[in-house]
């Protein structure tokens, strides 16, 4: 199997864990399952360090992405606090 076959195939496979554990947990907001997501995207792309480099420049601009959608989250989080 290729290495970009292992990269999907893990991605699916954690995805799919985390999904059922926060749905098996009772989970309803969805930005909580968007940053659990985005958390486990990072981390397990930084683990296949070993694209070639047009690959891994496409899977960082993913992450790029997906960390601002974490940020503007966070930001919307912290003006609920603060507006309280």
């Amino acid at each position: 199997m290729r290495i970009y076959n292992n990269y999907i195939i893990s991605l699916v496979l954690a995805f799919g864990a985390v999904n059922s554990i926060l749905a098996a947990g009772g989970q309803e907001q969805l930005d909580v399952y968007f940053t659990v997501n985005i958390i486990a995207y990072l981390v397990i792309s930084l683990l296949y360090v070993y694209f070639n480099p047009r690959a891994r420049r496409v899977i960082n601009t993913v992450g790029v992405v997906l960390f601002g959608g974490f940020l503007v989250i966070v930001a919307f989080k912290v003006m609920e606090v603060l507006g309280r």
